[in-house]
């Protein structure tokens, strides 16, 4: 009998560890799992396989008490061997309810996405209070050697490193024409993607001088700032908010780079698709990930942490005929890091270990 995984996620859209669920879900299915996608809200867009529990849905129908009395008893009946949580769980409440009342009798693997643990350990400063918030029988999963760290440090729990990987059909990276040249940055508008940061340090550059535009492709809560700075930089020719798509490969694979400016990240879904799509990366060096993934003037370059000035130089940078060309070399010539096969083996290790 194939083994009952459940992937909880907070939903199939708009950023990389919802995006990494669906990857996950298409490649357990390959294996033969019985893959079952929870998602807690109504919001699916990427690609998945398997069965589908839209939680959403439940909570527009029903009241609150209602929703968690549906919700537990789903899993009761549903019998799953793991529950992989990648969700964000901050509400302490919301997960001591979860944990002592719904996934109680369930192995749980904790996925960790993002440095700033208090996204997934709620009271992580008092590791008491958060160790009430998860079942007896867990594991942890971390997307970084510095969010394992991290999580090692602050509340003394060790757990493994599982990277982030992408996953491509041919139909999703044909190249898509658009007449000009441009750099991309890719994630939702809020305000630790720090897009700001990203408009100045283009304004400031030599790109658009160079008719290289920039494309921001995400939604958010950012949106009318970033359309004001741009407006205030008169810049509405060459950056251009392009909104919420579920594929942006097309557009990456074009690109004549990827920037990230984040203030903080766990292990970046975009930085990794780029470069497996033979596309140079420029990103800040926050916590955590891009060191990990960036081999600073070979693949990309690695600019120093919130450092604007050094962006903007990085930037300039990308306009060396002869160093564009050797980061293109090298990613034409080099295998990839982290593919859907090398990392999935790792979550097969780990299921087989923890499953009876």
């Amino acid at each position: 009998m194939s083994k009952k995984i459940c992937l909880l996620t907070d939903r199939l859209s708009s950023g990389g560890a919802e995006k990494m669920v669906g990857n996950l879900s298409i490649s357990l299915a390959k294996k033969n799992y019985d893959v079952t996608i929870v998602s807690m809200r109504d919001d699916i867009k990427y690609d998945y396989k398997g069965n589908l529990y839209n939680f959403g849905e439940v909570k527009a129908k029903n009241s609150r008490l209602k929703s968690l009395i549906k919700f537990k008893n789903y899993f009761e009946t549903q019998n799953f061997d793991v529950i992989l949580d990648h969700r964000v769980r901050m509400h302490w409440f919301k997960e001591f309810m979860f944990s002592n009342f719904v996934f109680k009798n369930n192995l749980v693997v904790y996925c960790v996405h993002h440095f700033k643990l208090s996204l997934y350990f709620p009271c992580s400063s008092i590791p008491f209070l958060s160790k009430r918030t998860l079942v007896k029988n867990r594991v942890f999963v971390s997307v970084s050697k510095e969010v394992r760290d991290q999580v090692k440090k602050k509340l003394n729990f060790d757990s493994q490193i599982i990277y982030n990987y992408p996953i491509f059909k041919n139909e999703e990276v044909k190249i898509n024409n658009l007449g000009f040249d441009y750099i991309i940055a890719v994630g939702r508008l809020e305000k630790i993607k720090q897009f700001d940061v990203l408009i100045n340090s283009y304004s400031a550059s030599k790109l658009s001088k160079a008719n290289i535009k920039l494309l921001i492709f995400g939604e958010g809560s950012q949106r009318y700032h970033l359309e004001s700075l741009i407006k205030e930089k008169n810049l509405e020719s060459s950056i251009i908010l392009k909104g919420f798509h579920s594929n942006v490969n097309p557009f990456i694979k074009q690109a004549k780079a990827l920037v990230m400016t984040s203030e903080s990240e766990g292990f970046p879904m975009v930085l990794i698709e780029a470069l497996s799509l033979k596309t140079p990366v420029v990103s800040f060096d926050c916590k955590s990930g891009p060191n990990e993934i960036i081999q600073n003037e070979v693949n990309g370059i690695l600019v120093k942490n919130q450092d604007a000035l050094a962006m903007t130089n990085a930037l300039n940078k990308l306009l060396d005929n002869e160093f564009y060309k050797s980061l293109k070399a090298h990613l034409e010539n080099n295998n990839l890091l982290f593919t859907e096969e090398k990392i999935l083996n790792q979550w097969v290790e780990l299921l087989d270990a923890h499953i009876a």
